[in-house]
């Protein structure tokens, strides 16, 4: 939730972390009329945001297509440095977390996800946010009294790890997505918009996480999602009255649930086009992206992970792939990745781990402090209009329209 170690991650409650929420709804207006009266329970309709978003700060921002990475314009150097142990704690914690491991692939594949395997925390301690953490034995000092971490090793190459493994739960899943709000209204994002964003939330409750939503080309589309400590606070949130504001301008506020569930219905319903240029997502050792249809390989090639691929004429099931693109006869193979090519390209897994570290070196996701595709726009796509793509980065739906933080709404 906030901060930057790529947003291939998650986050557990850990103790002490605070951390914020954001959801993206409708407030609701002042008027006198009985239909505005209703409660937060009934959430209003995509024309019904519109009308009422007048005074949300909009986004500017013009997406740099030559280079992706431009669009994003966090810069955690924005930040002083420090060796408070509570604040080291939290972002480490959060690295670690429930929240953020199933979803950060750097993380995941770095400490075999339920497999706990300590990590070096000299690697974590280079992480673009923990930077503002000085010095080193500052990080081992403050991670020592961790009650959710334990280091181990010898001085000047310690190890970090959980004390207890991560255990999936579908449950625990759906008591997150219970905790976590959206919020939209926060205009075009500076270097500094995602702690700002976090200590913003951090006078609403305790905040675990907070993602700043992004397109495929990695420009912030001016919502967020805001996981809390509990159910409770985030009710509690999206029910204050006046509304919080943000820069003086409203904010549709609303939970992180209602607006997938909506999202679902408007693409059953056919009023908006589901998104196909989503980014891929991780969660749990399994990849998820829309990617383009590669050629599949006779018999199948090994894709980027060095799994078999191809074969398959309409790729894996569930969006799941095994590898990038193919080369070869055999029709169309699985869904996204890289090309694979006979046998895999030399160097696909060093290339993807390379990958995986630069994405997570500026992520802005982070564990929150004590305070703390191209996705189309609003526009027209064959006489609908284009939705948001949503919470890329997060578990895939067991169903078609689950509860889950990852719905088909989301992609």
């Amino acid at each position: 939730m906030s901060d930057a170690v790529m947003k291939d991650q998650t986050e557990v409650a850990a103790p002490a972390a605070e951390a914020q929420a954001v959801e993206e709804t409708a407030p609701a207006a002042a008027t006198t009329d009985e239909s505005d009266k209703k409660t937060d329970a009934v959430e209003p309709t995509q024309n019904d945001e519109e009308k009422k978003a007048a005074n949300v700060l909009k986004t500017t921002a013009k997406i740099n297509h030559k280079d992706f990475k431009k669009n994003r314009k966090y810069d955690p150097t924005t930040q002083p440095v420090t060796d408070d142990p509570a604040k080291i704690r939290a972002q480490v914690e959060f690295y670690f977390s429930d929240s953020n491991l199933p979803t950060d692939k750097f993380m995941w594949e770095s400490t075999g996800g339920e497999e706990n395997k300590p990590m070096p925390l000299r690697t974590i301690a280079n992480f673009k946010r923990m930077r503002q953490f000085q010095p080193y034995s500052a990080v081992v000092a403050a991670l020592r009294d961790s009650a959710f971490l334990v280091v181990e090793g010898p001085e000047g190459d310690e190890t970090v790890r959980r004390k207890t493994p991560y255990v999936s739960s579908t449950e625990a899943q759906k008591a997150r997505l219970a905790a976590s709000v959206y919020a939209k209204g926060f205009g075009d994002e500076e270097p500094s918009t995602q702690f700002d964003i976090e200590a913003f939330f951090s006078n609403y409750g305790h905040v675990k996480h907070v993602k700043l939503r992004r397109t495929a080309e990695e420009l912030f589309k001016g919502s967020v999602f805001v996981e809390f400590a509990s159910a409770d606070e985030a009710d509690a949130f999206v029910k204050l009255d006046p509304k919080p504001t943000w820069k003086g301008h409203d904010l549709l506020i609303m939970k992180k649930k209602d607006y997938l569930d909506e999202k679902n219905r408007q693409i059953k319903a056919g009023e908006i086009e589901p998104n196909t240029n989503r980014p891929k997502t991780f969660f749990e050792g399994k990849e998820r992206g829309s990617g383009n249809r590669g050629r599949g390989n006779r018999g199948g090639s090994r894709g980027r992970d060095g799994k078999s691929e191809g074969g398959e004429q309409n790729g894996h099931k569930n969006g799941f792939h095994k590898g990038g693109r193919g080369r070869g006869r055999g029709g169309r193979g699985g869904r996204g990745g890289g090309r694979g090519g006979h046998g895999g390209r030399d160097g696909d897994n060093k290339r993807d781990e390379k990958k995986s570290e630069e994405t997570r070196q500026n992520t802005n996701d982070v564990q929150l402090p004590t305070i703390q595709s191209s996705a189309p726009k609003n526009g027209e796509t064959n006489g609908k209009r284009a939705r948001e793509e949503d919470n890329a980065g997060e578990a895939p739906p067991a169903k078609k329209v689950d509860s889950k933080p990852e719905t088909a709404a989301e992609q």
